[in-house]
C-alpha cells in the first residue's frame, strides 16, 4: 500500500486508524456534540482534532488521546499573505482561546485532561467522572 502521508492533500488518520481508546473518543464526541463543536473526522481536518503522541506502530493501542483545535488552510494562507500584523494572524492567535475553552469543556464533561509541558499537547488520559447526560 502506498504511503500518502507526504502529500499536501492527505487528510490524516481517523481515531480508529490511530487505535485511540474508544470510550474516551466517544466521551469527547459527546461533549463536543452537546456544545455543537465539530469533531474532525481525520486528524488533519478543521475542528476538534483527535490524535496521539509519540511514535507508534499500526495496530498498537494508545493509552491517551490528544486534542487540539484545527483551523482551515484559508486562515493560515491569509495570515501568511498579510504578515504578522494582519487581521488574519490576529484571528489565528484566538485559536489558543478556543482550545482552552475546549479543554475546560472536556474537563467539565468528565474527562481527565493534562498538558504535556514538553510537547505542549493536551492529553486526555481517561474518564474521570460521569457523563454530562447522567
Amino acid at each position: 500500500m502506498a504511503d500518502d502521508t507526504d502529500t499536501d492533500d492527505w487528510p490524516g488518520y481517523t481515531p480508529e486508524e490511530m487505535h485511540l481508546p474508544t470510550d474516551v473518543v466517544e466521551r469527547i464526541r459527546l461533549v463536543c456534540s452537546l456544545l455543537h463543536l465539530p469533531v474532525a473526522e481525520r486528524h488533519g481536518m478543521p475542528g476538534v482534532a483527535l490524535g496521539r503522541e509519540g511514535v507508534w506502530k499500526p495496530g498498537e493501542p494508545a493509552d491517551h488521546v490528544t486534542v487540539c483545535w484545527n483551523v482551515g488552510d484559508k486562515l493560515f494562507d491569509a495570515a501568511e499573505t498579510q504578515g504578522s500584523d494582519g487581521r488574519a494572524d490576529h484571528l489565528l492567535g484566538a485559536t489558543d482561546a478556543v482550545e482552552h475553552g475546549l479543554v475546560d469543556a472536556l474537563r467539565r464533561g468528565g474527562l481527565r485532561v493534562e498538558r504535556d509541558f514538553e510537547t505542549q499537547d493536551w492529553k486526555i488520559l481517561g474518564i474521570a467522572g460521569p457523563s454530562p447526560l447522567d
